[in-house]
């Protein structure tokens, strides 16, 4: 006889001489299923996906490297690939994976790409699959470094968001004054000069990080607003004291976490499932990051930026400035259009 069950989600088939012989050989198949020593031919991504984390990850590396693992599936890699058999992908496939994250920095697509090989790799290694499909894709070329500047979607929705949300204040003064996020907890009410539209950064990453920066209006506003005292901390945690580093992951966490329902996300006993409407790699770091590109599509002088980001040397603002957008090309042909006419002037004078 043939009968068959179905063990999460999936269809297995038994072959037995009698009743008595397939519930025993269902119990061992299930017990072998539970404790992860079948690898099913026709498996999805998602599944293999579980039991290369678990059995070659999980004890292999720290706790946080682990984590980084989990997210880079579960928030950019499953979500494309997770409901195909894992027999059936292709490279196009991997493609599709990498070209989603192609807005990110270069090093966050590089973490992507490696998981996905490794895990491709390791099916191989297990009779899955002859072709690792990864092998084939093309990486994208991301922003430099570990860091990017947001999207202009990206900026939308943080503006939105911060509109209402307990720490908007807190994300838009690392986005609109360009602060560390580690010199938000210093700031103090007495630090901004109202009249003058300044905002005094007492940072101690270097010696150029005690600075001067220009505060938009809305901010001050949202300043003046709260009534503190003058010698009280600007961010403070529930107690009432100085912000600290884990309160400011939650708090980041927080928002992102209303920036994913804002933009159509949805959440599951309070957690937020697939798919993932914020990108992984958007971190507060990307507000201060942007902070810099917007000076260079504002026409700021590099060396005047080196000073607004508190640089210890400019070649550390050069890194972002190279980064050339559209706006900042339009803004130099603008600024030579002037320049141009200018001097037409001055030799239709001579």
């Amino acid at each position: 006889m043939r009968k068959s069950f179905t063990y999460n989600g999936q269809r297995h088939y038994i072959r037995a001489k009698d009743e008595t012989d397939y519930e025993i050989k269902k119990a061992l198949k299930i017990k072998e299923l539970e404790e992860g020593k079948i690898i099913e031919s026709n498996m999805l991504v998602r599944d293999w996906a579980k039991e290369w984390l678990t059995t070659y990850k999980f004890g292999t590396c720290n706790d946080k490297t682990y984590r980084d693992y989990q997210r880079r599936l579960d928030k950019t890699i499953l979500p494309e690939i997770g409901h195909i058999r894992l027999k059936d992908v292709k490279s196009i496939h991997a493609q599709n994976v990498l070209q989603k994250v192609s807005h990110m920095s270069q090093s966050r697509i590089d973490k992507i790409y490696q998981c996905m090989d490794q895990m491709f790799e390791s099916a191989i290694g297990n009779d899955l699959i002859t072709k690792n499909p990864v092998k084939y894709a093309k990486k994208p070329k991301g922003t430099a470094g570990s860091h990017r500047s947001i999207t202009d979607e990206e900026r939308k929705a943080i503006l939105e968001v911060a509109e209402t949300h307990k720490h908007g204040l807190w994300v838009k003064i690392i986005l609109f004054c360009g602060l560390r996020t580690g010199e938000t907890p210093r700031v103090k009410i007495c630090h901004f000069d109202f009249e003058k539209k300044l905002l005094f950064i007492d940072g101690t990453k270097n010696k150029n990080a005690r600075r001067y920066v220009p505060v938009p209006d809305e901010i001050l506003q949202e300043v003046k607003a709260l009534n503190k005292d003058p010698f009280e901390y600007l961010f403070t945690n529930q107690n009432g004291r100085q912000v600290q580093p884990h309160n400011r992951g939650r708090m980041w966490k927080s928002f992102k976490r209303a920036m994913h329902l804002h933009m159509g996300g949805k959440t599951y006993r309070g957690e937020i499932i697939p798919p993932y409407m914020v990108a992984d790699d958007l971190v507060p770091y990307c507000l201060r990051h942007t902070y810099c590109t917007d000076l260079q599509d504002a026409g700021v002088p590099i060396n005047v930026a080196k000073d607004l980001m508190g640089h210890s040397d400019i070649s550390l603002t050069a890194k972002i400035y190279t980064h050339t957008t559209e706006t900042s090309i339009n803004n130099a042909a603008e600024l030579i259009g002037k320049f141009r006419d200018k001097e037409k002037k001055k030799m239709k004078a001579d």
